[in-house]
């Protein structure tokens, strides 16, 4: 049904699809010009038609109606707003964090291939010290000399 408007693309566009879901809520209670709470109430209702009780709290926890139960148009693209920026911060501190460990999972895997390959090394009768002393002398001649 709300299909064919919702776009949160950018936050242009989801403050431009929360004022029509509002507009178009607000249809379902003629002869009122402000949006009562109980028609967002109605999506905490359970498939026996009770109301939620978890879900109503958190209905009121995000659109915040004011004393008399309503909610104007301002403050409900405000809190649609408000839950839009909270998605976008958890989607990027998600992106972050999966840099993080990508970066911590190769520098382990160069940390794991060291050690094996020291292993093999002295698997095979060479020391790997002196294996790592003959390439950090010739990658320090090169470091020195630029």
């Amino acid at each position: 049904m709300f299909g064919l408007f919702l776009q949160a693309d950018t936050r242009e566009n989801c403050i431009a699809s929360a004022q029509e879901v509002y507009d178009r809520l607000l249809l379902r209670t003629p002869n009122q010009d402000i949006l009562p709470f109980s028609t967002l109430a109605l999506l905490a209702k359970n498939d026996n038609d009770t109301i939620d009780q978890n879900k109503a709290k958190l209905l009121i926890q995000a659109f915040r109606p004011d004393r008399q139960g309503n909610l104007t148009k301002l403050d409900f693209v405000k809190s649609v707003d408000t839950v839009y920026k909270s998605i976008k911060l958890l989607n990027a501190n998600i992106s972050n964090t999966s840099q993080i460990e990508s970066a911590v999972e190769g520098l382990m895997n160069t940390i794991f291939y060291i050690i094996i390959g020291a292993i093999t090394l002295a698997g095979l009768g060479v020391d790997p010290l002196q294996v790592f002393l003959s390439f950090s002398s010739v990658i320090l001649a090169f470091g020195k000399s630029g």
